[in-house]
C-alpha cells in the first residue's frame, strides 16, 4: 500500500515538472519557433547572464550625474493580449539623471511589473550579448538602444543609439531622429 501510494507521489511530481519547459534564456534563439501562449515555457537565466549587473550605477562628469539601478525579475509572467502567456527571467530597473544637482529626469516611480511599455528593460540577445528591448529618454520621448558591456566587476560600458526602436527584433521599418539626447549615449557607470 505504501509503495503504491509512493509511486503515485512520483507520478504527479514527474507529470508536473513535465508540464514546464525550461530553456536557458541565452538559447531562446537556438529553440525557435518557441510556443509563447501555452504558458508552459520558461526562458530562464541559467547561465546568470543578468547577475553582473543587478544593482545600482552611477556616472559622472563634471555637473551630470546618472544614476541606473537594475534588478533581476525571476520567472516574470507574462501575460498579454492573449498572444503572450509564458515565464521569463528579466533585468528591468530606472534611472535619475541631474545636472548641476537639479533632477532632470527620475523614473524611479515607474510600475516595473508591466509586460511591455518599461523605460529600462534589457534583453539577452541572440549572440549573447545584452541589449535594451526599451531605455526610454522619458524627457525627450525618445527611445534608444542601449548595449551594457561589463568592462570589470565594478565597471559597466553603456552605449546607446539613437533610433531603429520598432518591436520586434530584427528591426526594420521607418527610423527616426530626434535632435539631440537629455543624456550622453556613451558612459561608464561605476558600482555602488
Amino acid at each position: 500500500m505504501n509503495r503504491i501510494f509512493l509511486l503515485i507521489i512520483l507520478l504527479i511530481t514527474f507529470s508536473c515538472k513535465a508540464q514546464t519547459n525550461i530553456i536557458d534564456i541565452v538559447n531562446r534563439c537556438n529553440n525557435s519557433p518557441l510556443n509563447r501562449s501555452n504558458g508552459s515555457l520558461y526562458l530562464k537565466d541559467i547561465s546568470n547572464i543578468y547577475e553582473p549587473y543587478i544593482g545600482t550605477w552611477k556616472w559622472t562628469e563634471g555637473n551630470k550625474e546618472m544614476v541606473l539601478t537594475l534588478l533581476k525579475q525571476t520567472k516574470y509572467h507574462i501575460n498579454t493580449y492573449g498572444n503572450d502567456n509564458y515565464f521569463e527571467d528579466r533585468l528591468v530597473g530606472y534611472y535619475v539623471y541631474k545636472e548641476n544637482g537639479i533632477i532632470v529626469v527620475n523614473t524611479s516611480s515607474d510600475n516595473l511589473n508591466l509586460d511591455y511599455g518599461l523605460n529600462v528593460s534589457f534583453d539577452i540577445l541572440c549572440n549573447g550579448k545584452l541589449d535594451s528591448s526599451l531605455f526610454q529618454d522619458v524627457f525627450r520621448g525618445t527611445s534608444y538602444e542601449v548595449q551594457l558591456e561589463k568592462l570589470s566587476p565594478t565597471q559597466m560600458k553603456f552605449t546607446g543609439k539613437i533610433g531603429e526602436n520598432t518591436y520586434p527584433r530584427p528591426r526594420t521599418g521607418t527610423i527616426y531622429y530626434q535632435s539631440g539626447t537629455t543624456f550622453p549615449l556613451n558612459m561608464v557607470f561605476t558600482k555602488q
